[in-house]
């Protein structure tokens, strides 16, 4: 027994540093030997997993859960494995079992919270994950999903109350930090920090695309349109800059018409996906207000897609724009839009972002000596199946 116990593990140990043919050899051999090791076919079926044979890995699991149903962590592996295989009813049915079976197990309650979420079961949600802080109270990504979901359900008094203690959790996060000021009712931040833009986008990145092609997304190709409706046709081609660039989406669209295309951003996950489109000729990883300094009279054009929504306050990054620009050049952005009646310049609204006035903008635009050539109210996107109302501007730069 003492060398079977041994073997599972040495096993195991191979998969864990990707020797997964030794790995393999040793699970044959102990079934070879023992079909009705339960031990065996759980781990075998996590080995199958990985390898990408879903049908096997399952049926392992199940065959190990038929002989040992007591088995908290195998049926845990089988929420996972069901998970990817779409199955989600029969992986709540798994993670219920495995956090019936050891209410202790953190793990298996954060597993079962994520699944309740994916399916829009927020209370549900909300109920697990606090069941992972009662158990390890600093737990940052587990009061994250609690304050997040909170928000969706409109429960703001806890949420303001998990945002705390997501803070306290994780000192040092700016991203709870900012997200306390967006809620909290206190000082207002002129911009959002650095610290936070870069934290918050890296942990996106990954997703990013996806989520915004689900909201429908429409402000990159709202900011070609009125690009391509407002300048002449240039066959040299332009300069151009895309701040706040993300994994690319607007460098895609201004790629046809630019000689030089520079994408700058703070979120290296961000920038790494947006390498992988091949589509600027340099990328950045900078704040965007300094990179702008830098660089005077550079750029013929510089785009800026919902990356201002980040600031409060627009007066600089407005003026260090325009100086980055050439004689003539242009300046298209979109902003989230005060609602219809308001009489602030900007707010820091409680998803973390800024809304302006139009009245602001133009005003920022005039002290920034540009001119407005285009105005439009837009829709950026949908959220809860909500039209996200914007602003669109392109200013330009005298052209002496």
């Amino acid at each position: 027994m003492r060398a079977q116990s041994r073997t599972i593990h040495d096993a195991i140990a191979h998969h864990q540093r990707g020797e997964i043919a030794q790995a393999e050899s040793i699970y044959v051999e102990l079934l070879r030997g023992n079909p009705s090791d339960a031990d065996a076919l759980h781990y075998f079926g996590v080995l199958r997993m990985s390898q990408g044979n879903r049908v096997d890995a399952v049926d392992l699991v199940k065959q190990s859960l038929d002989i040992a149903p007591g088995n908290a962590h195998a049926w845990n592996s089988l929420g996972n494995m069901l998970v990817k295989c779409d199955e989600p009813t029969a992986a709540l049915v798994a993670y219920g079992k495995a956090t019936a079976i050891q209410p202790q197990q953190v793990e298996f309650w954060f597993n079962l919270a994520n699944l309740h979420s994916k399916l829009d079961q927020f209370d549900e949600a909300v109920s697990c994950f606090q069941r992972v802080v009662a158990l390890q109270p600093k737990f940052p990504n587990a009061w994250e999903n609690i304050a997040l979901l909170l928000d969706k359900l409109k429960r703001h008094d806890e949420r303001l109350d998990a945002l705390r203690k997501w803070r306290a959790a994780d000192p040092g996060n700016p991203v709870p930090e900012h997200m306390l000021a967006a809620v909290s009712g206190g000082p207002v931040p002129e911009r959002a920090s650095d610290g936070f833009v870069a934290r918050h986008f890296d942990q996106f990145a990954d997703h990013f695309d996806a989520s915004l092609e689900r909201l429908q997304y429409a402000a990159p190709v709202l900011i070609s349109d009125a690009l391509a409706n407002a300048i002449p046709p240039n066959n040299h081609g332009f300069d151009v800059l895309d701040i706040g660039c993300g994994t690319g989406l607007m460098g895609a669209l201004l790629r046809p018409g630019s000689r030089r295309l520079t994408g700058v951003d703070l979120s290296r996950r961000m920038l790494e996906k947006a390498q992988a489109r091949r589509v600027y000729d340099e990328l950045h990883e900078a704040e965007l207000v300094a990179f702008l300094r830098a660089h005077p009279a550079a750029y013929d054009v510089i785009t800026c897609v919902d990356t201002f929504v980040y600031f409060g306050a627009l007066e600089q990054a407005l003026a260090a724009s325009a100086a980055a620009l050439r004689p003539g050049g242009f300046l298209a952005f979109t902003l989230e839009a005060e609602p219809e009646g308001s009489t602030e310049r900007y707010r820091l609204n409680r998803h973390g972002r800024y809304s302006h006035s139009a009245a602001y903008v133009r005003q920022c635009l005039a002290d920034a000596h540009l001119d407005v050539v285009t105005y439009q109210e837009v829709v950026l996107r949908k959220e809860a199946n909500t039209d996200v109302q914007g602003h669109l501007f392109l200013g330009a730069a005298p052209v002496s």
